[in-house]
């Protein structure tokens, strides 16, 4: 439902524009403000109207539903989700993170799809590369995955890591989707993942350390 913006003396209430789809791995939701794109939210339980309800939370925002308006987004995704090499040049609108969160996601996106690289790669592309940690709990919150592909960043030893869209199976999933090297996503984490992970990890180099 389209609803109109209210006035607040001078000003208008400011639009959280959004559109909900489904697609073959979970229905998806994705949002945009005036300043750029929001959040992007996915999975086979995913409720819209919760998820809105987080987004609008504590701020300001008309929810409207704008399937023109994102609709070249929502075709970029299912193209994605294909296998195809999409780039997702957007605008981000990353209220509410601190600056170190900023530049994990910064540096998070210059990854290229079908590339897997380090939490310490990431660490150290922003120039703290002590801060492993740190870089993973910034991952943890993330909110526009597959736009910022958290997913392309793992543990050095070939573990997959966390993720917050889904857990670890789905990260294995858009990394096959990718990658093109099926087989990744099936239970546990045993030995021959970590290979399989290892395998497509951009190697580190000793200043790597």
């Amino acid at each position: 439902m389209i609803m109109p913006q209210h006035d607040t003396g001078n000003a208008k209430t400011p639009l959280l524009r959004y559109v909900a789809f489904e697609t073959e791995i979970g229905r998806f939701l994705v949002s945009r403000s005036d300043r750029g794109l929001r959040s992007v939210r996915f999975g086979d339980d995913l409720d819209i109207g919760k998820a809105l309800s987080r987004e609008t939370r504590g701020r300001r925002y008309v929810a409207v539903e704008d399937t023109i308006g994102l609709r070249r987004l929502v075709d970029e995704i299912r193209t994605y989700l294909k296998g195809t090499p999409v780039s997702f040049e957007y605008r981000l609108d990353l209220e509410g993170l601190t600056d170190f969160e900023r530049r994990v996601l910064e540096a998070t996106r210059k990854i290229p799809f079908g590339s897997l690289r380090s939490y310490k790669w990431v660490a150290k592309e922003i120039g703290s590369p002590r801060a492993t940690r740190p870089v993973g709990q910034a991952l943890a919150r993330n909110p526009l995955p597959v736009v910022v592909p958290c997913h392309r960043v793992v543990e050095s030893d070939g573990s997959l890591g966390g993720y917050s869209s889904g857990g670890t199976d789905m990260k294995r999933r858009l990394i096959e989707i990718e990658t093109g090297q099926f087989g990744l996503a099936f239970p546990g984490r045993g030995r021959e993942v970590r290979e399989r992970i290892l395998f497509l990890l951009e190697p580190e180099t000793e200043d790597d350390g």
